[in-house]
């Protein structure tokens, strides 16, 4: 019997058998999911049981064609250069041409899995392009704002955003977001033209820049293998895959991911002792303005700028460090919109006021009871970690097990008695704290329990993706490497299996 339970914790540790453990709690979550919103009524905002994969904004949707050959391909091949060139060999400036070329020909070859559907424009009935789709309703969409751009001219746009007037006649996720996307889309509609395809062609390449801030980041933080892991694992995530290539959230990723970069290295170049103020400045700033395109893009962009404090609320002893860089990084961000509001009239706390109350007619608040609040704040968690990925969600619970387990063991290994007892392992300083997996648990769980986002976050959430990967790649450099090809693997079923069995909007 003892040889027996040897063999099952034995198992358990394998990464396949744990990421099947956890799948089995997420299938167990949806049964009690679907029961508690069919008999108590539970409203998710978007989200329906009758309809939707719970807790995902999801239908089912078998689309089974010749078209997932071109996505089989594409990623047995991306795993194959991964083996040969990306974990070694290649330089960093070929590393990253590689990934850009690779993000495209994923995303590209992943959203066509679905090959075409069958949509009414116009009064009449035409196929287009499962890519291409999303931005065809334009009464939803961004895209449809961009004549409405031509007609008032930008200065005009941006000054009347918020006012009736121009704010009831944008469409629905314009009124929910600010300018910045139907800007973004306007800019591209000038110069390649007012059509889906470079609409859709546009968005794809430019989120491929995410690329770049991804390994730097990684690199930065850990080392190079790690940076080349967590691209690796980046390029296959299957909610950044599913959505970059169908919706604005790509772009919308690209500013908030820079700002996560631009920050730590504005951070080491200032606790370099004797350093000078001008030889740290331009990361500072330019964190901030990082911050403000974000945040014009959209408002979601806030988690990033809680992380950022967070961070520097758990570093104590870099603190006024810190708080430098912040402040900095505050008037990026402050200077940015007050030439913004000169330069056009642009009111942003306005717009973001209106967007407020529009979603709230649709969403609701999230707390008209108890039940409620706890319902959507759970789903929201839940339905994010799994468009993240099962395995990398899997692995990055480990890591963040390990690095909690690491810090209270290495402080408490140095807390003084005092009076024959030690002090709280919670009061003590930071010395083996892991900041960038804390804080970001820490902003994880303040925006899940904040009522701020009503489901679809496994979309909405997005530019959180390298807050995993990295970790995750952190962890799989201390494994063998079969265990990253086990991990890379099962994400690209997770990934083909998703688009072939869902419908996702975009």
């Amino acid at each position: 019997m003892k040889d027996f339970w040897q063999y099952i914790r034995k198992a358990i540790r394998w990464i396949p058998v744990q990421i099947g453990l956890l799948s089995l709690f997420f299938c167990v979550y949806h049964l009690f999911l679907y029961y508690s919103m069919r008999e108590r009524s539970i409203n998710l905002g978007a989200v329906r049981f009758e309809k939707h994969i719970l807790p995902l904004y999801a239908e089912p949707s078998f689309d089974a064609s010749w078209w997932i050959l071109p996505a089989v391909v594409v990623c047995i091949g991306f795993l194959y250069l991964c083996q040969k060139y990306l974990l070694s060999g290649a330089s960093a400036r070929h590393l990253i041409w590689i990934a850009i070329a690779c993000f495209i020909a994923i995303n590209m070859s992943v959203a066509q899995i679905d090959g075409y559907r069958e949509i009414e424009r116009e009064g009449k009935k035409e196929r287009v392009l499962t890519l291409l789709e999303p931005y065809t309703r334009t009464s939803l969409e961004y895209y449809g704002d961009v004549p409405r751009v031509d007609e008032l001219g930008i200065r005009r746009f941006l000054r009347d955003y918020s006012k009736p007037e121009v704010f009831n006649t944008l469409s629905g996720h314009a009124r929910t977001h600010p300018p910045g996307g139907v800007l973004f889309l306007w800019h591209v509609s000038g110069l390649f033209g007012y059509n889906l395809i470079s609409a859709s062609l546009v968005t794809i390449i430019f989120t491929a820049i995410t690329v770049i801030p991804i390994y730097r980041l990684g690199e930065h933080l850990y080392g190079e293998k790690v940076g080349r892991y967590a691209l690796l694992l980046f390029l296959i995530t299957p909610n950044f895959v599913m959505f970059t290539g169908t919706s604005m959230d790509g772009p919308f990723s690209v500013f908030p991911i820079l700002s996560v970069y631009l920050f730590y290295k504005a951070r080491d170049r200032e606790t370099i002792p004797d350093q000078r103020w001008h030889e740290f400045r331009p990361y500072s700033l330019l964190t901030g303005l990082a911050l403000a395109l974000g945040m014009f893009m959209t408002y979601a962009t806030v988690v990033v700028g809680v992380f950022l404090c967070v961070v520097a609320l758990l570093e104590r002893k870099q603190f006024v460090q810190y708080l430098k860089v912040l402040l900095f990084a505050a008037s990026g961000f402050i200077g940015f919109y007050l030439l913004l509001f000169v330069l056009t009239g642009f009111r942003p706390i306005e717009a973001l006021w209106a967007a407020i109350k529009k979603d709230e007619m649709g969403m609701g608040t999230g707390y008209e009871s108890i039940e409620r609040y706890f319902h959507l704040s759970f789903a929201n968690l839940f339905a994010f970690l799994i468009g993240v990925g099962l395995p990398i969600t899997t692995l990055w619970l480990r890591e963040l097990v390990a690095s909690v387990k690491e810090w209270r063991q290495n402080t408490q290994a140095s807390v003084p008695e005092r009076n024959g007892s030690r002090i709280p392992w919670i009061l003590r300083h930071d010395e083996a704290l892991d900041t960038f997996v804390i804080g970001f648990l820490i902003t994880l769980l303040f925006f899940t329990f904040s009522t701020l986002f009503t489901m679809e976050v496994e979309r909405i959430w997005i530019f959180m993706v390298p807050f995993f990967v990295i970790p995750v790649a952190k962890h799989l450099t201390a494994r063998p490497m079969s265990d990253l090809y086990w991990v890379a693997g099962i994400l690209v079923v997770q990934l083909i299996v998703s688009e072939v069995l869902l419908y996702t909007y975009w």
